[in-house]
């Protein structure tokens, strides 16, 4: 017996009940997206960087080769009047460097630095150093370092006499004096040869001396 009589029984072969179909809009997919900016591709600026690389390195082997014609700066540009020279080298590769005025090696002093179309007061060693690429070249005006014990052969010319070895030398400095002289030598008798610098300019840098030679 049923335990709840009043309830109906379910209706019997009705059929199952179905959604209705959505219908959807012909030809709809999903929603377009916007264009792509197009930009570089990575081809493109690998090329330029390449380039830009290749100008700045041209750039710089351009200013390496120019050093390379040009040479090494020549010490001749560092020195000034007063200072005591060594020279090197000759021709295109002379050189003057500075050195002690007290070293026995070092033969001439700077009276007036220029440019090698510069012309040297009477009396002083005219000495170019060439600079390629760099000026006019340096010009030199030397005298004689006044250092008692330097030898010498010839002190007559217009170019600077080499330093020479006392043991063969015909020159010898024997005294030096502090002041120029021209009429009057202060150097003993027997005195073979004799020479007077006088300073000049406002810094007087090149000081004033008379030098004694004597025969060795």
């Amino acid at each position: 017996m049923s335990q709840n009589p009043g309830a109906p029984y379910p209706p019997q072969n009705v059929p199952h009940q179905q959604w209705p179909q959505q219908q959807w809009p012909q030809h709809q997919g999903w929603p377009e997206q916007p264009p792509k900016k197009k930009g570089m591709s990575t081809k493109l600026k690998v090329l330029l960087l390449v380039a830009a690389l290749v100008v700045v390195g041209g750039g710089i082997g351009l200013v390496v080769v120019m050093k390379s014609v040009a040479g090494p700066e020549k010490q001749a540009t560092k020195v000034e009047a007063g200072d005591c020279v060594q020279l090197t080298g000759a021709g295109k590769e002379a050189d003057a460097v500075k050195a002690a005025c007290d070293d026995p090696r070092t033969p001439y002093v700077v009276s007036v630095k220029g440019t090698v179309k510069g012309d040297c007061p009477e009396g002083f060693y005219s000495y170019s150093v060439a600079t390629p690429l760099r000026g006019e070249g340096v010009g030199l005006c030397l005298g004689i370092n006044a250092r008692i014990g330097l030898c010498f052969d010839d002190i007559k010319t217009k170019t600077p006499p080499p330093l020479v070895n006392c043991s063969g030398a015909r020159l010898k400095i024997s005294e030096v004096f502090d002041t120029a002289s021209y009429v009057n030598s202060p150097c003993k008798e027997g005195t073979a040869e004799v020479i007077s610098y006088s300073a000049y300019g406002a810094t007087q840098k090149f000081k004033s001396a008379t030098i004694c030679f004597v025969k060795p």
